[in-house]
Order: structure tokens, then C-alpha cells, then sequence
């Protein structure tokens, strides 16, 4: 093998070894890209079951408070109805309690 042999087997050498290390870098950066995505996917997906598990509970917690809200609006309503009977009932005394309380 003469000198010019032996160099362009050490330049082919050299080209291969440049286009194994570009191909490494290349390969490099398309893990870490990938690697990214898929932590950009892993994060959005938590934030996105964050969400739907904050918005089951919103909903839960609306609700009770609405089961709760009509339980108190309706002994609301049956102590407003005993008030009024009793204000039916009683309608006539106070009248004539004011209506003595005026003569005298």
C-alpha cells in the first residue's frame, strides 16, 4: 500500500468517523426532542386530569350545597307557613287590642 493509498483510507476514515458523529449528534437531538414532547404530554395530561378532578369536585361540592340550600328553603317555607297561620289566627285579637288600646 503506497502513501496515497494510506491516506485516502485515512481521509475515508476520517469522513466516516465525522458522518458517525453527525449521525450521533442527529440521533441525540432527536431523543432529546422526543424526550421533551413526550414530557410536555405527560405534563398537559396531568393538567388536564387536575382540571376534570377539580371540576368533579366544583360539581360535587355544587351539589350538596344545592341539596342543602333546598333543605333549608323548605323548613324555611313550613316555618313562613306556621307564621302565617298563626298570624290568621290571631288576626282578630290583635285587632281588637288595638282597637282598645285606641278607646281607651
Amino acid at each position: 500500500m503506497g502513501r496515497d493509498d494510506i491516506l485516502r483510507t485515512v481521509k475515508e476514515a476520517e469522513a466516516s468517523a465525522e458522518k458517525t458523529v453527525q449521525d450521533a449528534k442527529e440521533k441525540a437531538s432527536r431523543i432529546l426532542s422526543d424526550a421533551r414532547s413526550a414530557a410536555t404530554e405527560a405534563v398537559n395530561a396531568g393538567r388536564r386530569d387536575t382540571e376534570a378532578a377539580a371540576q368533579s369536585n366544583l360539581q360535587a361540592a355544587r351539589d350538596s350545597a344545592s341539596g342543602e340550600a333546598a333543605k333549608v328553603k323548605k323548613s324555611g317555607e313550613s316555618s313562613l307557613s306556621d307564621v302565617h297561620s298563626n298570624a290568621e289566627a290571631n288576626r282578630d285579637a290583635a285587632v281588637n287590642l288595638v282597637l282598645d288600646a285606641i278607646r281607651s
